[in-house]
C-alpha cells in the first residue's frame, strides 16, 4: 500500500541527505533546477533538505554514542571478570565474617531472653556491676 511507498521514501531521502552541500544543493544542475522555481518554493525544499541532513547527522552522533558506551560497557565486563578470581576470596572471608556475626546475634538474643525469663537469677556477673554503677 502507499504506507510502504512513503518509508522507501524516507529512507531513500535519509540516506540521500549525505549527498547535500552547506547550502542544500545537489550539485550544479541541482541548483539550476531549483533556481527556476519561485523563491517560496526553491526556499522551502532547501530547508526541509537541511532539515534532513541535521536529523541524520543528530542520529549518527546519537548512534556513535550507543557504540561507545556498548564498548565501555563490554571493556568493564572483561575488566570485572579478570577480577572476580581475587574477589572470590574476599567474598568467602567476608560470608565468614556475616556468618560469625550472625552467631554473635543470636547468641545475644539468647542471652536477652533468658535473662527476661530468668529475672534476676543470670550468671552475667557484668549485668550486676552495671547496675551498681548506675545507682
Amino acid at each position: 500500500g502507499g504506507g510502504a511507498g512513503k518509508e522507501e521514501e524516507e529512507e531513500e531521502d535519509y540516506n540521500s541527505a549525505d549527498d547535500y552541500d552547506e547550502e542544500g544543493y545537489k550539485g550544479a544542475q541541482d541548483r539550476a533546477e531549483l533556481m527556476a522555481k519561485s523563491q517560496l518554493e526553491r526556499e522551502m525544499i532547501l530547508a526541509e533538505r537541511l532539515e534532513k541532513r541535521d536529523q541524520r547527522k543528530e542520529q549518527l552522533e546519537v548512534r556513535a554514542k550507543i557504540r561507545a558506551q556498548r564498548n565501555q560497557n563490554a571493556a568493564t565486563k572483561r575488566s570485572s571478570a579478570r577480577g572476580k578470581a581475587t574477589a572470590g576470596k574476599d567474598r568467602a572471608s567476608q560470608m565468614r565474617e556475616l556468618g560469625a556475626k550472625r552467631r554473635e546475634a543470636e547468641a545475644r538474643r539468647d542471652r536477652d531472653r533468658e535473662q527476661r525469663q530468668g529475672g534476676s537469677d543470670d550468671d552475667d556477673d557484668e549485668g550486676g556491676e552495671e547496675e551498681e554503677e548506675r545507682t
